[in-house]
């Protein structure tokens, strides 16, 4: 989050995400001397990365939102803008939604509309 820009430098983006192997390449690298921000910021970095390289690949849009568990972390959004040179839009500070549940209601959505297609399918069937 913020946290992550409260550095000198941006240092380099860390190469393990995965929470198995995260955890102890976090704790190497403040054992090495870096502080919690840097270690922050590399991870930040990484993310933004992976991020922005998955939008290059489907194509940026002039508008469009980060959704997800991301949504909420500025260190990673801020980072993934500057990288993919479009800035994401924003839920008004006083939105009650949530960007964090885009993906399940999406998916609820989905399954509904599979249930009312297998209901008229049955319907229709018995007709």
């Amino acid at each position: 989050g913020e946290r992550s820009f409260d550095i000198d430098e941006e240092p380099p983006p860390v190469s393990n995400v995965c929470t198995v192997f995260a955890r102890s390449e976090a704790t190497a690298l403040l054992r090495a001397g870096w502080s919690v921000n840097r270690v922050l910021a590399a991870y930040c970095a990484a993310m933004a990365q992976r991020v922005a390289g998955l939008i290059l690949r489907l194509g940026v849009e002039r508008e469009f939102f980060i959704t997800g568990g991301i949504a909420k972390n500025i260190g990673v959004t801020r980072r993934v803008e500057k990288l993919i040179g479009v800035e994401a839009l924003k839920l008004p500070p006083d939105s009650v939604l949530d960007p964090q549940v885009a993906g399940a209601l999406g998916a609820a959505l989905f399954a509904y509309s599979l249930y009312l297609k297998e209901q008229r399918e049955t319907a229709g069937a018995r007709g």
